[in-house]
Parts: C-alpha cells; sequence; structure tokens
C-alpha cells in the first residue's frame, strides 16, 4: 500500500480537532469535545421545567390501628413488641425460647436442657459516626490535580443559560461517531453514543437552544447511513430522532424544525412514524 511506503495516511473527510479527538481515544480511551459558544442574541427565553426525581419522605407519625391506637413499629420479619389484644408480647428471638409460656406462666426452664445467654445490648462506642463520616468523606485529590482535572474534561457537558450554544459540542460526538463506524471501531462507536446521549438526557431544551439539536439531526441525516430494508436505522439517528419526538411540543412550533421538515428525506418520515406510534392516534 503506498500509506506504508510514504509512512502517511490521508482522511480527506476528516476534520483534524475530529482526528486529534480520535488519537486522544487511542491513548486515553476517552475524548474530550470543544466548549460550547457564547449566543449572543438577545431573545426573552424560558427553560422546560426541571424534571426534580421523586422523593419518598417518612412518615412523621406513627400508623394508627384499627382501633385508633398507635401501632406498634415493627420491621419487615420481626415481632412486634404488642400482641394482638393490646398486651404486651414476649420478645423472644427466632429459634429462641421465651421467657413466657403459652398460657402466661413464666418459664425458667430452659429449652432442650439448653442454658440460654442473657440478653445483653452490644456496647456502643461513642465517636464512631463521626469517624465514619470523616473516613467516607475523605479525598486525596485536590481539584487542580492533573487526573482529575483530565477526569472532569472527559465528563458530558451540560447547558445553564439559554446562550450557551451547543451546535459544537453536539456536532463533535456525531462526526466522531461517524469516524468510529467508517473505521470500525466498535467501542469508539458506543461511547460516542453513551456520551451524546447523557448530554442530551441534562440538556435544558431553552427555545433559542432546540437549532442546536436540529443542526445535530441533519448531520445524522446527511452523513449517517439509510435505514436498511427491514426497518433498522442507524443508531445515531435514532438516539436523535427519540429525542425530538420526547420534546416535540417544542420542536413541533420551532421555525428550525419546522425548515428541516421542508428538507424532507427519511428524517420526515422515521419522525413521522415514531410520533404516530407515540401518540396513541387512531
Amino acid at each position: 500500500m503506498a500509506e506504508s511506503c510514504t509512512k502517511t495516511v490521508e482522511y480527506p473527510d476528516v476534520e483534524p480537532e475530529d482526528f486529534a479527538r480520535f488519537i486522544e481515544y487511542a491513548y486515553r480511551n476517552d475524548y474530550r469535545v470543544p466548549t460550547w459558544v457564547h449566543d449572543k442574541t438577545h431573545v426573552k427565553d424560558e427553560a422546560l421545567p426541571v424534571r426534580k426525581p421523586t422523593v419518598i419522605e417518612e412518615p412523621k407519625q406513627r400508623a394508627t390501628s384499627l382501633f385508633g391506637q398507635p401501632a406498634p413499629q415493627a420491621g419487615f420479619g420481626q415481632p412486634s413488641s404488642t400482641s394482638l389484644f393490646g398486651q404486651p408480647a414476649p420478645q423472644a428471638g427466632f429459634g429462641q425460647p421465651s421467657s413466657t409460656s403459652l398460657f402466661g406462666q413464666s418459664s425458667s426452664k430452659p429449652l432442650f436442657g439448653q442454658t440460654l445467654p442473657e440478653d445483653k445490648k452490644k456496647p456502643r462506642f461513642e465517636g464512631v459516626d463521626s469517624v465514619r463520616a470523616g473516613f467516607d468523606k475523605r479525598s486525596y485529590l485536590a481539584a487542580v490535580e492533573p487526573k482529575t482535572v483530565m477526569l472532569v474534561a472527559f465528563e458530558p457537558k451540560y447547558n445553564l443559560a439559554p446562550d450557551q450554544d451547543f451546535t459544537s459540542v453536539f456536532l463533535a460526538h456525531a462526526r466522531l461517531y461517524t469516524f468510529a463506524c467508517m473505521r470500525g471501531v466498535d467501542p469508539l462507536k458506543r461511547l460516542t453514543l453513551h456520551k451524546l446521549h447523557r448530554t442530551l438526557l441534562n440538556f435544558q431544551l431553552y427555545e433559542r437552544r432546540a437549532s442546536d439539536v436540529v443542526e445535530l439531526a441533519r448531520y445524522a441525516y446527511t452523513q449517517g447511513k439509510d435505514r436498511e430494508d427491514d426497518g433498522t436505522k442507524d443508531e445515531l439517528r435514532q438516539l436523535v430522532l427519540e429525542y425530538v419526538v420526547r420534546e416535540v411540543t417544542i420542536f413541533g412550533k420551532h421555525p428550525a424544525f419546522l425548515l428541516l421538515l421542508e428538507e424532507g428525506g427519511e428524517f420526515v418520515v422515521d419522525f413521522w412514524s415514531l410520533a404516530y406510534k407515540e401518540g396513541n392516534w387512531t
């Protein structure tokens, strides 16, 4: 091959910065993306409501029994300290005899002639909780350590304001995905999809930023592999398509998205098919 003689390889379809990310991945098993670009367009904008995780709070008051009395606080699989009729129940451990017989008489004879150990409370050492908390929170790496800085740089980036243009961030992941597909680097292909998915998952979809995702969709349907005869779609296209349908209430009325629909192509068919299916329209 000519490359073996000249010891050079030309990739006319790859940008230098994308190839640099591939080299970084080859050495570090990860890659960094460019920072967002400041959008100086002055437009009033609002973000979608942030989805907060559901937090189940513990009840502040004890549960009430059928007859209005506080119910015993017994754990799963543990006996209650109160019997069915309101009398104190014997505190017998699992597999251990109770000191009270079936008919309420005190029983001093051990079961099967064995001597039972006294129920002693475990000694509690003061200060253990503070030691445990300090041990769990300890960190030896400062924020400016080279390894810490490198690991933080590899993490997917999220936007915090409507003037943060993420088009360059999205396209960096997408172009490296295309490179991995063309060269058969499957681990890099999966990594790009993972990082792009994480970025989209935490992306605040301001109305001004919908065009960033539209550019990503346009790239995916321009450079990606066309749909198979059995309907199988390229993984990048599928990822972007699902995100657009997920946020269809924002994209459906955005001028940049409507322009993408006017361009036609497989995107229109894929979008309508998935939106119709998920919308449960009849």
